[in-house]
């Protein structure tokens, strides 16, 4: 059963807001186009391992995707989280193209690319090591106690060469496509029920209530004053910030038009700015002149608000949930 399911990261949304809100040739665009094909590389890997979890039978398996938990000294975030009555297994994945070494004398995952470039980076078995001492760790505070708690690492990429330096490595560096194998042998391993169908439940709800989601600042990753940002209504046509406001949104370059060109603003501005606005900060990011065409598009959209007149905050959380 599916308890949290594989979403694409809210960060990916934040990045893509942010190359469209800089200035065309800003220096900055190069690293943020390349984290983006990182963070997309990355979700497609985990999205196509939880997708073979989906043939694992509901009643016995519940899943987990992206799950973060407020450990000390800092919170920890597992890439897939599976709950059995027999045991916890923790999914670490890696996409990577090309050749990957696992190097265990010093640590490091070492990744040779087809253009032949050489990378290092840190060792996916060691981190999933971490997160199952944080997970026992975290618990312990629930009073939650000898959960065996099994680690995999997946590679999700079919094309991917692994090697390594030694043999030991059999059992928790996997294919993809050995995942339900792997799942089958643990179940051979564990035959006494740790968890009866009640406190499995209990588990599940726990994990979920503790998740904590981790909301990027990209300004602040990258050092970006917020003044660099263009303002304005975003044309999907000729990709300018050059649509007014009348009866609907018009764009003076291209002649395209839009009812609800606004709701994308708003999005970036929750996604790079912060989650509420006052009719002001509204205009001016939008380049709005009247106050009340303001006030009207932004009753319109049903917002949670606080305050009263020219006090008055919306809140815009609800245009990113879900």
């Amino acid at each position: 059963m599916i308890i949290k399911d594989c979403k694409m990261p809210l960060k990916i949304g934040m990045l893509e807001s942010l190359v469209r809100r800089l200035p065309p040739g800003h220096v900055s665009h190069p690293s943020i186009n390349e984290d983006i094909k990182k963070i997309q590389a990355g979700y497609r890997g985990e999205y196509r391992v939880f997708h073979l979890l989906k043939a694992l039978p509901e009643k016995d398996y519940l899943l987990f995707h992206d799950l973060r938990l407020s450990g000390s000294p800092f919170p920890f975030q597992m890439d897939i989280l599976i709950l059995t009555p027999f045991f916890l297994l923790i999914v670490e994945v890696k996409n990577m193209a090309g050749e990957i070494l696992f190097d265990n004398t010093f640590n490091q995952l070492i990744r040779t690319n087809p253009d032949g470039k050489t990378e290092a980076f840190d060792d996916p078995i060691l981190q999933v090591s971490r997160q199952r001492i944080h997970l026992l760790d975290w618990l312990k505070t629930k009073k939650i106690n000898n959960l065996p708690v099994e680690t995999l690492v997946v590679s999700a990429n079919s094309s991917t060469i692994i090697r390594a330096a030694n043999k030991e490595l059999k059992g928790k560096v996997i294919r993809k496509d050995r995942i339900l194998l792997q799942i089958a042998e643990l179940n051979n391993k564990y035959t006494e029920e740790s968890l009866s169908k009640r406190a499995i439940k209990r588990l599940s709800n726990v994990l979920l209530d503790g998740h904590t989601a981790f909301i990027p600042k990209p300004l602040e990753t990258y050092g970006i004053p917020s003044s660099a940002l263009q303002t304005g209504v975003f044309c999907q046509k000729c990709h300018t910030y050059t649509m007014e406001r009348h009866r609907k949104w018009i764009c003076h370059k291209c002649l395209d038009t839009s009812q609800d060109a606004h709701i994308s603003a708003l999005i970036d501005y929750v996604y790079l700015v912060k989650p509420s606005i006052t009719n002001s900060e509204f205009r001016n990011f939008l380049q709005i002149k009247s106050p009340s065409s303001a006030k009207k598009l932004l009753t319109s959209l049903n917002l949670k608000h606080s305050g009263h007149t020219k006090g008055r905050v919306y809140l815009l959380d609800s245009l990113i949930e879900g």
